[in-house]
């Protein structure tokens, strides 16, 4: 026994015991449904990037597949350290770091655009060490940082949000780098990054209060823009205005009379048809030897369509579904605004990207070399999505804590 009768004092855990208690007790307020969701896509993107690698004239299927792998782990390693450190979302020195890495991303792009190499089309890569860096993709994550932290001092004033939100577009602090960064973009020429990027830009904005009749009107003048283009196109190209954008678009007409630019879209037509309901079966392509351009990055869903039918692809698009319902369920329900509209850019990041790589793979939209979020191959496009949904699940974390200590 104890002298005096005193009780046993309970021992303190140290060291790994101390650390795998620390992470259990974290990965309490995990939202399963995303962070499962996104496995299930990267095994599965894996799996299909080793398929269609096939016949590719710069690797073998082997390389590609040890490649995808290594920024998997990478990418799910980057994620869950995110959702596990505590973010200093108040602190000056998280809107210093958002800041720099805004600063700094402008700059990589337009380093981007004056020297990077010509692929497919455009300036969009730097290349190290035999690996490509596309750095539009680190500027959505930044712009999305930047905007939610900026409009969410609009809700902090005591005058209506929107009446507050314009002359904050007018603020050439605030606006200059998002601007900038998005007319490089377009000027690479990215046609696809441009509207991923501006529909971040829109979605935010409604969320932060803009008055809808500004987002309509701006809705308005990009569907004017895009209905007139097949008027345009024999102007543009006497002016030599990105002929490789417009033989896409082109091709986006009538696919049949484009020439060349027109074999992408008829080969995944191909693909697609022959794959049917429940595909040729895994491994089964004939569209990916040779006749499918990029069968492993932007034509990666045709070649998934024609190997394992239109009921893979609504599998796949169920489970983005739910990773894209989740984070805007959180985003509803919160009432910090920084929150909600870095869930709502997030998930329309997401949706945007998809659609515009489907709308592409199917004839509905230009082809625009976006990648399919999780399923192509491509460091740049994991990571991003890593860091991304990092952040994501971080907060969601904090909001599940709050919820659960309430």
């Amino acid at each position: 026994m104890q002298a005096n009768g005193s009780k046993r004092q309970p021992e303190r855990e140290n060291g790994i015991g101390a650390f795998f208690k620390a992470l259990s007790l974290k990965f309490k307020y995990m939202d399963p449904w995303i962070l499962g969701s996104i496995m299930i896509l990267m095994i599965f993107g894996t799996a299909m990037v080793f398929t269609s690698s096939t016949n590719m004239a710069t690797g073998s299927a082997t390389s590609f597949f040890i490649k995808q792998l290594f920024f998997v782990g990478l990418s799910t390693s980057i994620m869950l350290f995110l959702f596990m450190i505590g973010i200093p979302w108040q602190k000056k020195s998280y809107a210093v770091l958002v800041q720099y890495a805004l600063i700094g991303l402008v700059l990589l792009l337009g380093i981007t655009r004056l020297f990077g190499p010509v692929t497919s089309g455009a300036h969009g890569w730097l290349y190290f060490a035999g690996f490509g860096f596309q750095p539009v993709e680190y500027f959505k994550i930044a712009m999305i940082l930047w905007l939610a932290m900026k409009f969410s001092n609009v809700v902090r004033k005591k005058a209506a949000p929107g009446r507050q939100l314009m002359p904050m577009l007018l603020n050439w602090r605030i606006t200059t780098l998002p601007v900038a960064g998005m007319l490089i973009t377009l000027s690479m020429p990215d046609a696809g990054g441009f509207g991923i990027l501006l529909a971040i830009a829109g979605v935010m904005l409604m969320t932060a209060g803009l008055p809808v009749v500004w987002m309509s009107l701006i809705v308005f003048l990009i569907l004017v823009i895009l209905l007139s283009m097949p008027a345009l196109i024999p102007y543009l190209e006497h002016l030599g205005f990105m002929p490789y954008q417009l033989q896409r678009f082109e091709a986006f007409v009538d696919p049949w009379s484009a020439g060349d630019a027109g074999h992408q879209l008829i080969n995944s037509y191909y693909a697609i048809s022959n794959g049917g309901l429940f595909g040729r079966g895994l491994g089964n392509s004939i569209q990916k030897l040779g006749f499918l351009p990029e069968p492993n990055t932007d034509f990666i869903m045709a070649v998934v369509g024609e190997e394992l039918g239109a009921i893979t692809i609504v599998l796949v698009l169920i489970f983005i579904g739910i990773i894209v319902w989740r984070i805007m369920m959180y985003g509803t329900r919160t009432r910090n605004m920084e929150f909600r509209l870095i869930l709502y850019g997030t998930a329309m990041f997401i949706m945007v990207q998809v659609l515009i790589n489907l709308g592409g793979v199917t004839g509905v939209l230009p082809i625009t070399g976006v990648t399919f979020p999780w399923i192509s191959y491509g460091g740049s496009s994991l990571l991003s999505l890593g860091i991304m949904m990092g952040i994501v699940l971080n907060i969601i974390g904090r909001l599940r804590m709050q919820t659960d200590q309430a």
